[in-house]
């Protein structure tokens, strides 16, 4: 602050926190003050490098010398620190001049941000943990499914979405060690509530946003967030790649899209009789039912559970885009089977199963249940699967949109899967 002056001072971090907001008279004549609008956080060897930017103004005279007049002239300092996890073990003032050529990525020191409050991932996930146990119910829930987490809502999955999962689960038993945290749904009909949540880059930062669901898959309490600084996360690979998240999107375009049913398509065909009672239909594989990854040679079985007789029909779209239909041409829940967990079963009757094998990438399980009868799908076999000819939308509209024209009650369920080669 003072001319001709190269030192650098020792600070500690009460100091520095109070830096951004430092005003001071210096002598008898010498007014100095600074006001910071953004700052960034700039890895460097053996620590951090914060920069903040602002304005200074400097009037007066320097010891009755030299006369002093700057007014809202550009600045920027420099405070290097230490860091161990979270805590700041040394900072010392780097530097201090005014020139901003090498201006980086930088954020608001105005909307009451703290960029220091969490400096790693797992600091970021207890934030979000501590919410999460303050939300559920006390001695109401006791088990609680939670959904792996997936880049912007894609439903992608990569390793660094099991990374942000897995300290999850284990940050949540630690703020309640009471809850038990399930993968696949129980056989028994208990109650349970469903943790869905995802990360995405906005700005500066990685934000981890999550939501508790009750049983009838109804939102409860408020959504919750907690965020880290993106430059402290250079070693991830936080997105999967285009190529993945652009199969999804195209796929959920199709499997979400729920067709306007004008009453003249209603009056123009026949109606069923159906009973009244809402159709609830659950579906899941071995690892939940949420979007999964299944890693080659994996195996993997499918459940569903109904309240009322039906037919199901579930298809399988492959990387490769070939849509397979599994289980028995005909699946049908009997009267003793509702409201029990069914695993489907192959022709002969025994339980099915599937073994993950290249081509790897973006798939999904997608089931229906009516109470009447479906239409026919165009099908081949073939080493003794039942290829689907008909594409993606027109198996939805055979299994869906067209019985609901019929009157007759419908309900879909859909599972996204990641698929990956050993590595």
């Amino acid at each position: 602050l003072i001319p001709n002056n190269n030192g650098a001072k020792l600070i500690d971090f009460n100091e520095y926190q109070g830096l951004a907001f430092a005003g001071y008279n210096y002598g008898s004549g010498l007014m100095y003050s600074r006001e910071w609008e953004e700052a960034e956080l700039r890895p460097v060897d053996k620590g951090h490098m914060m920069i903040f930017y602002g304005s200074k103004t400097l009037v007066g005279n320097y010891k009755g010398q030299r006369n002093l007049r700057l007014e809202g002239k550009p600045c920027r300092a420099g405070v290097f620190i230490s860091l161990k996890g979270s805590s700041v073990l040394d900072a010392k003032i780097g530097l201090m001049d005014t020139d901003l050529s090498s201006k980086g990525q930088t954020f608001s020191l105005t909307e009451n941000t703290n960029p220091l409050e969490f400096f790693t991932l797992p600091d970021a996930v207890d934030k979000l943990a501590s919410q999460i146990a303050k939300q559920l119910p006390e001695n109401v829930v006791k088990k609680i499914s939670i959904e792996t987490f997936s880049y912007n809502d894609k439903k992608v999955l990569n390793d660094f979405s099991h990374q942000v999962t897995g300290n999850l689960k284990s940050s949540l038993t630690q703020h309640n060690p009471s809850i038990e945290i399930e993968i696949t749904r129980s056989r028994s009909y208990e109650p349970y509530m469903t943790l869905r949540g995802s990360y995405q880059i906005v700005g500066n930062f990685l934000k981890l946003n999550a939501q508790l669901y009750n049983s009838a898959d109804q939102p409860v309490g408020k959504a919750m967030t907690s965020e880290i600084l993106h430059i402290n996360l250079l070693n991830a690979e936080i997105e999967p790649s285009a190529e993945l998240i652009e199969v999804a999107t195209r796929l959920q375009e199709i499997v979400e899209n729920k067709p306007t049913l004008t009453p003249e398509s209603r009056e123009s065909s026949v109606p069923s009789p159906v009973n009244s009672a809402e159709l609830r239909f659950e579906m899941s594989t071995n690892k939940g039912n949420g979007p999964q990854t299944f890693t080659e040679n994996d195996t993997m079985t499918v459940l569903v559970r109904v309240n009322k007789p039906c037919l199901l029909r579930l298809v399988y779209r492959d990387a490769a885009n070939n849509l397979l239909l599994m289980g028995p041409d005909i699946f049908k829940i009997n009267e003793y089977q509702i409201n029990s967990w069914v695993e489907i079963p192959d022709n002969n009757n025994r339980p099915q199963k599937f073994v993950c094998s290249a081509p790897f990438g973006i798939e999904m399980l997608l089931g229906f249940a009516t109470t009447g009868l479906f239409e026919s799908l165009d099908t081949k076999k073939e080493q003794g699967f039942t290829i689907i000819k008909d594409d993606l939308k027109k198996v939805k509209e055979a299994s869906a949109t067209l019985q609901e024209m019929k009157n007759i009650v419908v309900a879909e369920r859909f599972i996204q899967i990641t698929t990956r080669a050993k590595k």
